[in-house]
Order: structure tokens, then sequence, then C-alpha cells
């Protein structure tokens, strides 16, 4: 073997031998000799040292490398043989592997690993006298009379290549199909990696986008082996298969895979207290249930809820509407969620013992839990006919960054009741796992069962969930209370352990149980005094008339003390601490702080209200007059507002009307030009010497309503009763020659006579009224006594004379016409 042969063989097995190249201290060095444990060195620069050092300290120092014959470049170190993916290999694909291992070590050795000592190389694969490719081609032809299906030179040199850089390990990748590991370079497995991490904060996307991501990467990284390293795209998605990385995954919503960056890295390390209250877990999630709101309406609740991490209890739980504000951002109005007072009174429920409610099974009494009952009473009697769930005072709370845990009423609540408040990281939901699991829990084990519930998005939300029959939002909340003490607390969780039998699971109350007689109980009573300053609290101006909270006025005769008197509080003037529950507003309190009192003040307008109402009840009402014209000064109004709104409530929705029958879609209407028919198409044009001239009407009125020289008698008209300004009755005085449809019937008694400057009934002369107005007509009704009203057809028609009848013996026949009746026939 020659000089480089040997350098290159101890390179590979990265062991010094003399002739090695090395980097050491800074500078260049060649391996002179060896000795026991130290190795001579001769520095290859100009102004070096040679050095003699212990093999142990050149080997393990930071800037250790082997080198080439020019220096220029580090040779790979070499690695220990990963044999451990044989296991995962059947008998034949084993056997595969195993020949080609045999056969690349003899291109490189000239001999075989299992041939004895003193073996001499084949014709062909001596080192000495055949270089790397005559090798290669020797056993490429070799391999192919074998029946190898992939045996050319070029194949033989890249699986060699992979053996002597990875092992057993990397020919198991190149020589074996569909394996775990496959052939794709590790070097492209990162960039892969790092994509599918990058993208994760950017708009969901295809597979194919995050394959033309990888061939940048990879172009960028590597130009000069883009070639060799990039991999097809049925490669590429068997290489995401393999990573466990579905394609489904990349078009997840962008919450979720915020969410999959940031879960638990194994291994989990769970979250642990061993006193009761020693972390408590507070947060808040929709509860996925319809429920019937304070003004009769279908709303969306939420939940929030504390849970007690040493013996998972669930402290307090708090469900409030959830409804969308109208109005602009800041001042929006009939909004509501939960609020800052909604987690102070949760707190609050956790200092109290809950009391049972009428109708509850005895089961979710404490007197039948596992609870020390008996003890719990003697510490406090407010534990007698509670529900079965235990009282305990929080230490730390845990929340996250809500605007209703970090507002400044929240704080200074846990101040006050000795609470430390521990926020947690930003998008990391394993900070407080643990009400996670827990939120997850009662919508499996409670919400799903309950009416009106919605599933987790309209995309799973049934039909007609909304017209059933709902729960209220109190009704809703005292089920919750109930589910907890019966269900939650009194079954096994998998999460608690007995001390005594660790392969027990037990109830939270059972652990509680256990803990609390380590360490016991000490209730913590408020008063109302005290629970007044747990309330939300402005400062203002006594004025005459009261105070103004929220666009309502409290006042009191004790509340006009304080006006125009100062506070005594530096930079607060005359402005007064005022306190008011949102769940019952009809009340406000003034806070004395210099003698520890409370003045009580009640809304002016409840009288209007004569009902329970809230916060919540207020703003809704304030936006319906808003939207009905009014301002939200008029305070009357909206009191009527409220009332109106819980008498609404009260009765339930109004019937739903009958569904309008909806047009049916036609498409878009089209503004197109189309003809109209012509109605005188097809006719002549008229011929002027053919028309028939109109007669003159150069006579007097009069004459023109003449129809003829005579007139036959006719009778006078009865009597009428009196009503001045009636017309009398035409069809009576038809003359003989007029025609008959002359007569008008609605010209009869007419009820809408004329403007007061039209003329009245035409009469004779010789006409006259008696004391009861009553036309008389002494002789025949003259022509003059027809109205003109009318068209202009009826007119000429009546003006036209009925010609005379033929004398006798004249031969002249009457022509055809309609036969006309004189009034004596009629």
């Amino acid at each position: 073997m020659t000089d480089a042969g040997e350098q290159t063989q101890a390179a590979r097995q990265d062991r010094l031998a003399p002739g090695v190249r090395l980097r050491w201290q800074g500078g260049t060095y060649r391996v002179l000799a060896l000795q026991g444990p130290e190795v001579q060195l001769g520095c290859l620069d100009k102004h070096g040292h040679d050095a003699r050092a212990l093999v142990a300290a050149v080997v393990g120092a930071e800037d250790y490398a082997l080198l080439n014959e020019d220096n220029t470049a580090v040779l790979p170190a070499a690695t220990v043989p990963d044999t451990s993916g044989l296991s995962l290999l059947t008998e034949e694909q084993r056997r595969l592997v195993r020949d080609w291992e045999r056969h690349l070590i003899e291109i490189d050795d000239g001999v075989p690993p299992d041939a004895p000592a003193g073996t001499v190389p084949r014709p062909g694969y001596d080192p000495q006298y055949f270089t790397v490719r005559q090798r290669l081609t020797a056993k490429a032809a070799e391999l192919k009379a074998l029946g190898f299906a992939s045996a050319s030179p070029g194949t033989v040199e890249r699986r060699r290549r992979a053996y002597r850089a990875r092992g057993v390990f990397g020919l198991i990748r190149e020589t074996v199909p569909g394996s775990p590991w496959g052939r794709t370079d590790e070097r492209v497995v990162k960039l892969l990696l790092a994509e599918i991490k990058a993208g994760r904060y950017e708009s969901d996307g295809y597979g194919s986008r995050l394959y033309e991501r990888l061939q940048a990467a990879v172009r960028n990284a590597h130009p000069g082996e883009y070639e060799a390293l990039m991999i097809s795209p049925a490669t590429f998605y068997r290489l995401l298969k393999r990573l466990g990385i579905g394609v489904d995954s990349l078009r997840w919503s962008t919450e979720r895979r915020m969410d999959s960056t940031v879960g638990p890295v194994a291994p989990y390390t769970p979250t642990r207290a061993l006193r009761l209250g020693e972390q408590v877990q507070i947060d808040s999630t929709g509860l996925d249930i319809l429920a019937v709101g304070d003004d009769g309406r279908v709303v969306q609740v939420e939940l929030t809820a504390a849970i007690d991490v040493a013996s998972r209890s669930i402290i307090g739980a708090m469900i409030v509407p959830k409804t969308p504000g109208r109005g602009p951002r800041g001042r929006r109005l009939g909004g509501r969620a939960t609020r800052s007072f909604d987690a102070v009174l949760m707190l609050a429920q956790a200092l109290a013992p809950m009391p049972g409610r009428p109708g509850w099974p005895v089961l979710a009494y404490a007197e039948h839990s596992e609870m020390p009952y008996t003890d719990l009473v003697a510490c406090d009697p407010r534990i007698a006919g509670a529900a079965a769930r235990p009282v305990i005072r929080p230490r730390t709370v845990v929340v996250d960054h809500g605007k209703i845990f970090n507002s400044e009423h929240f704080g200074d609540v846990c101040r006050m009741l000795g609470i430390d408040v521990r926020p947690a990281r930003v998008r990391t939901p394993t900070d407080k796992a643990i009400i996670e699991s827990t939120f997850s829990a009662i919508k499996k084990r409670f919400g799903q069962h309950v009416a009106g519930y919605t599933g987790s998005d309209l995309a799973r939300r049934g039909k007609h969930v909304a017209d059933q029959v709902l729960w209220s939002l109190n009704e809703l909340q005292d089920l919750l209370d109930e589910w907890i003490a019966l269900d939650w607390q009194q079954t096994p969780h998998d999460g608690l352990r007995s001390p005594f039998l660790p392969g027990l699971a037990i109830s939270p109350n059972r652990m509680y149980a256990t803990l609390v007689a380590a360490e016991g109980h000490v209730p913590v009573p408020l008063s109302a005094h005290h629970n007044r300053k747990l309330l939300p609290f402005v400062r203002v101006k006594v004025t005459d008339k009261g105070v103004k909270i929220n666009n309502r006025t409290y006042n009191s005769a004790q509340l006009q003390d304080y006006k125009d008197r100062h506070t005594g509080l530096a930079g607060q003037g005359m402005r007064w601490q005022i306190r008011y529950n949102p769940y019952a507003p009809r009340y406000a309190w003034l806070y004395d702080h210099r003698e520890d009192d409370w003045v009580q003040a009640e809304f002016i307008h409840q009288r209007l209200i004569a009902d329970a109402w809230t916060q919540w009840t207020w703003e809704a009402a304030t936006l319906s007059v808003i939207e009905d014209g009014g301002t939200e000064e008029d305070q009357r109004r909206i009191a009527r507002a409220v009332s109106e709104l819980r008498e609404k409530a009260r009765h339930g929705p109004e019937p739903l009307h009958p569904p309008r029958v909806p047009e049916l879609f036609t498409g878009p209407k089209l503004d197109l030009a189309i003809p109209e028919a012509d109605p005188y198409a097809g006719m002549p044009d008229p011929d002027p010497d053919t028309v028939v001239r109109a007669p003159a009407l150069t006579g007097h009125t009069t004459h023109l309503i003449a129809a003829g020289d005579t007139v036959a008698p006719h009778p006078p008209a009865p009597a009428r009763p009196s009503g001045g300004g009636q017309r009398p009755n035409l069809s009576d005085a038809a003359p003989d020659g007029v025609q008959e449809h002359c007569v008008r019937p609605d010209l009869e008694d007419s009820a809408h006579p004329g403007p007061p400057d039209a003329p009245g009934p035409v009469t004779s002369d010789d006409e006259s009224e008696d004391a009861d107005g009553n036309v008389e007509h002494p002789g025949p009704p003259q022509a003059g006594a027809f109205s003109l009203r009318g068209s202009a057809a009826d007119i000429f028609g009546c003006a036209r004379p009925t010609p005379p009848p033929p004398e006798p013996g004249s031969g002249t026949t009457q022509p055809d016409g309609p036969h006309h009746d004189n009034g004596d026939a009629r």
C-alpha cells in the first residue's frame, strides 16, 4: 500500500498514524512517530516548532481535525457505524445489505472482510496495482454477472461513498427500496423541517408550495450540489409521511398551526402542587351552548372557571352571555362577554360554600360526599346544606394575557385577598394545561348533553339548534353547579393518585379530604361590608342631583351630605369612591374612607322598572332607545325600555310568522333594447279627401244642449227632504228628443258637491222654493237643467236630436237605431 493509501486509510479510521496531517493548537502538523501514549509532531508552518504531546491531548483538542495532502480541506471524521437499522429489515433485505457491504469492502481493501489472513487479492482488486475506478469497473461487471439489478459503476461508487460516510445505515438507505430512512440527504431533511417551522406563522398552503420552497432553499444553501441533493415530488411526499407530517396539517387553521409550535416537548413535566390553593389556574372559553338571555333572545355563552391543581377541584365557575355590541369602537353598547367583575365574582365563589339547590339529588350535597363533612361544619357552619364542592383559598393564580385578568380591578382584588397573580407566557398553553384539559372535559361530559349544544364550530353545528327548547342563563348556571358537585368532584381523576395506594385513582373530593387533613381548613368569611370592596368603582363628584354612573343617576338624603365636600385625598378633590354591582345596579354605595362606612343611594327611576335588572339589560335598552331616535341621557325612557325588555323576556319570544315564499330567481335583469310592436303597423295613411269635417260649434251652449223644438210634458218632481244644494233628478227631466244614455245616475243625490265657487243647480225664473227648501216645478223642465259634467262624447250624444217620426202616408221609414220611450212611457 502506498503512503497516500496509508494516509487515506488512517484518516478514514480516524486514528493517528505516521504521515497523517492534522490541525492542532492553531497550527498544521505531520505525525512523525508514535511512542506509547505520546506522539511526535513536525510543524509544517514556516515559523512554527515541532511538538511532542500526549495522544489524548492532541485528539481531545477543540480544533483537532485531519487534513488532506494539500492542507486545504478537513477530512470527515469517522463515526461508529450504526447497525441498529438491520433489526428493522426482513431476512432477505438484511442478506442484500450484507452482500453489498462485503463487495464494497473488497473494493477498498482488496479482499473480503471474511477472508483468512494472508489472502491474496483477486485479479483486478489489488490496491497496489489498480486504481479505484478500475476496481469499481471490475466490481460492477462482477455484480452484473451475479444478477444484481442495479450494478452500474456509478451506482457502485455512490453506495461506496454512502458506506464510507455513514456505515451500514447509509448502505440501508441506498440498497433497500422503501426503507424507513429513504435516500434523502440529511441536509435536505433539515432544510425541509426549517421551512415547515417558518410556514406555521403564514397563511395556509398546499404541499406544492412547500416543495417549491424546499427547492429554493436547497439551491441557495448548496448551489453546487443541487442536482444531486434535490428530491423528486414523489420522494418529497414520502419523506413527509416518514417524518410524521401529514399533508393536511399544512392547511390547518393559523391558530392551530401556531399552537402546534408551542406544544409540550417531551419529556413532559406535569404541573405539581402539594398544598390546597398553592396554584389555581383560571381561564375563559366558549361553552358551545345556546341559551335564552335576559332580553328573551338566543345568545351564546362563555365559561370562566378556576381549578385547583393539587386536588383538581373546580372551585369557581361563571357563565355569562356572549353577544357582540353595536356602535363605534370604544363606545359600543349592547355587547356582553366575560368582564373583570365576573372573574372577581368567581373568586368570591371560591371563598364561600355554595348552597345546595332545591331538587338536587342527595349525593350532590357535601353531607353525602367524601368530604370530611363533620370536621368542616365544626370549622365553618356555612358548610351545612352546602354543595359537595370544597372551599379552597387560592394562594397563586395563573392567568393568561386577557383583558379581564390584566385589568386594574382584578389586580386590586387579588392583592386585597393576598393572592399572587402569575401571568402565563404568551401563546404557551402548557403553562396552564390543566385548565385547558378541564375545559375539554366539561364540553365532553357536560356541554354535549345540554339542549342547545352547537358543537365546536359552524361546520359541526346541527340544524335548527336555535329552535330547540333552550335553558335560560340562570338555569344553565344551576345545571353546571349541580354537575360539578355531582359528577366532576366525585369521579376518579387520572391525574390524582392515593398517597397510600399509588395505583388507585381517586376523586377530587377524596384528594381534598386527604390534603385538608394535613394542613387544616381556615374559613375566610366576608361580610357585606367587605364584599362591597370587591365591587367595581368609579370616582365622581356628588351634586344636588346625586351621582351619575353609566348614564344612571343615583341619589338619597344621606348622599346629599357629601355634596361639595372634599375627600381629603391628594389629587381627588371632591370625587368620592362610588361602588356598584353590575348584576344588581339598583343601588350604589359611596365609600367614606375616613369613617370606613358605606352610604347607600338608589336609582332615581327604579319605580319605572319595578323588577330585577342588570347592567347588560340597561345597555341593551339604551341601544334600543338610541336606535329609535333617543339619547342615552333620557333615563326615564331607558328605564321604561328596561321594563318592557324584562316583560318581553318573561313572556318569551313572539310566535314566528309563516315563512314568505321567496320570489323565484330568474337571473339579473338585463337592459336590452327590445323593439316594441307598432300599433298602427299595416294601417294605410288617411286620405284627406275622405275625412269627414267636424261641425263648427259657433252657437250658444244653451242651443247645443237643446234636444229639439218640443218637449213632452212631465209631472213635477216629488218633494225632497231638506238638504240644500242637492241637484234635481235629471233622469225624470229628460226631454223626448234626448237619448237615454245621456242621463247619468251618478249625478243623482251627489254626496260630493263642487267647490264653493262652482255654480249651483240651474233653475228657471218660474221655479221657487218652499219653506223646506224643496224646488217646485210649475212647468216642464228646461234644457238648461242638464249638467255639463261628463265626457265630450256624452255631451255631443245628448246634443244630437232624434229625428221626428214620419208623417202618415209619407212612405218614409225610421232609420235603424235604438228605440227611445218618452217620459210618460217610463
